[in-house]
């Protein structure tokens, strides 16, 4: 049985306030044309901050194994589900126009673009990572969980390292299509390994935060406090 890590470390970080102001042109700049067609807006800031984050180190000669490197999301994004415009007519072929309109979309690719794991796909065929990934929808409380789940897998040594982002869309557009709104986001890097480090208790972010906290900010909070305390 493989023998289980006490240490970790968040050895680096991305606020939300630290993303370039031109999130476009940094999450299209230099990605395989395939990443390019499906990143929508929505999947800038996440993209952007995580594949910033994954650049501090991965570049290195002791960079972690990419097979292992493991990449976490968490967002308020639950998108709905398109409705066409005829979809209230009474009409006789309402069914059958309703079902090619959800079974056989113009574009074969819109479905990806609606999946809230997308810029999980996106980092790792830009990146190379190849070790877990997953994504949970939800605030600060999914944050924590999906900690706990970081912090596991560099523990049993499933993980090499991770990143885990947090993106969420404004107050009000959590439903929208990724291609309607922006986002922002907050991301941060863990090591399985001691040297100088940002903080360690990552699950720091969950306590005491109101209720309704959404996962950026909440990830945000945790970044400010953290780098205050290193400077002292």
């Amino acid at each position: 049985m493989t023998a289980m890590r006490n240490e970790f470390a968040v050895r680096s970080a991305i606020s939300s306030t630290e993303l370039p102001e031109d999130l476009a042109a940094h999450a299209k700049a230099g990605v395989p044309r395939k990443v390019s067609r499906l990143l929508e807006r929505a999947f800038y800031a996440p993209f952007v901050a995580a594949t910033e984050l994954a650049k501090r180190v991965t570049d290195g000669p002791d960079a972690p194994d990419l097979e292992r490197f493991a990449l976490f999301s968490v967002s308020n994004w639950d998108p709905s589900i398109p409705i066409p415009d005829y979809a209230g007519q009474d009409a006789p072929d309402l069914v059958e126009r309703l079902s090619h309109f959800y079974t056989h979309p113009a574009n074969p690719t819109d479905w990806l673009r609606r999946m809230p794991n997308n810029p999980l796909c996106n980092v790792c065929i830009t990146t190379g990572f190849r070790g877990p990934t997953m994504h949970y929808t939800g605030g600060a409380d999914a944050l924590a969980m999906m900690a706990t789940v970081a912090i596991s897998t560099l523990a049993n040594e499933t993980a090499s390292a991770a990143i885990l982002v947090a993106f969420d869309l404004p107050d009000g557009d959590e439903s929208l299509l990724a291609e309607q709104s922006d986002s922002t986001a907050a991301a941060v890097l863990l090591l399985p390994e001691e040297g100088p480090v940002l903080a360690r208790e990552l699950g720091a972010f969950a306590v005491a935060t109101p209720p309704g906290t959404t996962a950026v900010r909440a990830l945000d909070g945790f970044i400010e406090h953290s780098r205050a305390g290193v400077s002292r």
